[in-house]
């Protein structure tokens, strides 16, 4: 009887154990599959993240500036933040030495080095923007007959300057009768845009 016994207790114990075994793995399903949805969920979220990203990197799939105008491609806002504070630095060093505008003068020399010939200056706009916290400040200049080089070369030196931005660009070739010398690059009474930006003083 005692030996029953015994074979009992052993198969007892067995089963208690293969009972303890069945609640553990039971334990570890749950939490494997809980921490694996969690991660799933993540794994969604960086997706989107990294698609959202793309999107911002290479404009892909968005319109070309957003509803305020400002540009949706992280590296065309990069030029535009660059550009405003280099014209921002570049105009308080201006005002500084007593200057605050944009130059006939100066202008007028930048077409002198590149054998340009300034035609006309208009009158100096202001264009404040409050929404957006800067003011624009624009003038059109209009040159005599040249050639595509030389406006190109013009506008790359009003560029170099740090504080002048081309905004706006005008330009039409000769008739054929009248641009005969290759490379028929001719340009009839040019037109460009200059300005720059300065941040308004925001009431408080």
């Amino acid at each position: 009887m005692a030996k029953k016994k015994k074979k009992k207790d052993d198969f007892g114990q067995k089963s208690d154990h293969l009972k303890y075994y069945c609640i553990v793995f039971g334990i570890l399903v749950v939490v494997i599959a809980f921490v694996a949805f969690q991660q799933k969920g993540q794994l969604d979220e960086y997706k989107k993240a990294n698609a959202f990203a793309e999107k911002l990197l290479t404009g892909k799939g968005l319109p070309a500036t957003t509803s305020e105008g400002r540009p949706n491609k992280m590296g065309d806002l990069a030029v535009e933040v660059e550009k405003f504070v280099q014209g921002f630095k570049k105009s308080v060093g201006d005002q500084a030495s007593g200057g605050d505008g944009i130059s006939v003068s100066k202008m007028e020399l930048a077409a002198t080095a590149v054998n340009m010939k300034q035609r006309g200056a208009g009158p100096e706009n202001d264009d404040p923007n409050r929404g957006k916290g800067f003011r624009t400040r624009y003038r059109e200049f209009t040159y005599e007959e040249c050639t595509l080089e030389q406006l190109t070369k013009l506008i790359w030196n009003i560029e170099s300057w740090g504080r002048y931005r081309v905004f706006e660009l005008r330009w039409k070739l000769l008739d054929r009768k009248q641009n005969v010398e290759p490379p028929h690059n001719r340009l009839r009474k040019p037109v460009i845009k200059v300005g720059f930006r300065q941040p308004l003083t925001r009431d408080r």
